[in-house]
């Protein structure tokens, strides 16, 4: 028997824990290929084998004659015959085994009852509609920018200071931050570097005139001319600058039904769980987990804790 190329055993790999387990069930549709104790494999697990790999057309074509089939059938086979052994030896019963069996079924679990089981159109529009004027400022909002200052009284001191501030490269914002503290004079901002963080043109929280003077700047790290207020005179810095948003209900329906449908879901699974854990008996040591140390878990391995799922969104 010649051997199979890569990507044949690739294949043949990619059926394990699926269709071409000892488990297999056939539908009344399905053309029995050939048959391993009480195993059958049929024309539908070959399809649905290859139909993973319908966008690689060179991998069917490679199937295609009567040879190769055959061939693919014969490692069906031994790939049956290795499960079946393995069963009869009691590796069903091996940890590891029955870990990843459990994580494929709650996978299958939460597939189905869950994912399937509650779609994009569940989402009423009354929902969608409640949640983009809930959240009116993440899809309409002004132009804002952002600035820093050293505020000080005397002019000559602060032509002092915008002088050393136009000495520095314009992404040196840790020396604008040292220039803050030796020369602001405003309690306010000093302990922030002079942030004044994020402010559009309609605020009243920033003085006019540095409003304009903020919004005339261009780039990060634009300094502007002395700007003169009732309080003293402002050395001004922009640090930051966002356009205006404006992003009609049409536009953001798709992100808010997203949105939405995940937490459609995510209640779902909770209310699984909930329901599910009063007919089972938990107990928990909590001394015992009180001592539990984790520094010596496996490093590089991940786990998604999403505060419902764990390896395989295990509940």
């Amino acid at each position: 028997m010649h051997r199979l190329p890569a990507v044949a055993l690739i294949l043949v790999a990619c059926s394990c824990g699926g269709k071409a387990a000892p488990d297999r069930k056939t539908s009344a549709s399905s053309v029995v290929l050939a048959q391993v104790d009480d195993t059958v494999i049929t024309d539908a697990d070959i399809k649905e084998l290859l139909a993973r790999y319908a966008n690689q057309p060179f991998v069917l074509a490679r199937y295609s004659t009567p040879e190769k089939k055959k061939e693919l059938l014969d490692n069906l086979i031994r790939y049956d015959v290795l499960a079946i052994e393995a069963r009869k030896r009691g590796y069903e019963h091996d940890p590891e085994v029955q870990r990843v069996a459990k994580e494929k079924m709650v996978r299958l679990f939460t597939q189905h009852e869950i994912l399937d089981a509650i779609k994009p159109t569940d989402v009423p529009e009354a929902d969608i509609a409640k949640y983009y004027q809930d959240h009116a400022a993440e899809y309409v909002r002004p132009e804002t920018v952002r600035a820093s200052q050293i505020l000080v009284k005397d002019r000559g001191k602060a032509s002092k200071a915008l002088a050393e501030a136009r000495s520095l490269q314009k992404t040196d914002t840790k020396g604008f931050r040292d220039l803050v503290a030796k020369y602001s004079e405003d309690s306010d901002s000093k302990p922030r570097g002079g942030d004044l963080t994020q402010f559009d043109r309609s605020t009243t929280e920033v003085p006019k005139p540095v409003v304009s003077a903020a919004f005339a700047l261009k780039e990060a790290g634009d300094l502007t001319d002395l700007v003169s207020t009732d309080k003293g005179f402002v050395v001004l810095r922009l640090t930051d600058r966002r356009p205006a948003l404006s992003r009609s209900l049409e536009e953001a329906r798709p992100e808010i039904q997203r949105r939405l449908l995940e937490e459609l879901r995510t209640r779902k699974k909770k209310d699984y769980v909930d329901e599910a854990r009063k007919t089972m008996r938990i107990e928990i040591n909590e001394e015992a987990l009180a001592k539990l140390e984790l520094a010596s878990a496996s490093a590089g391995q991940s786990h998604d804790i999403d505060g419902g799922a764990m390896v395989g969104n295990r509940p």
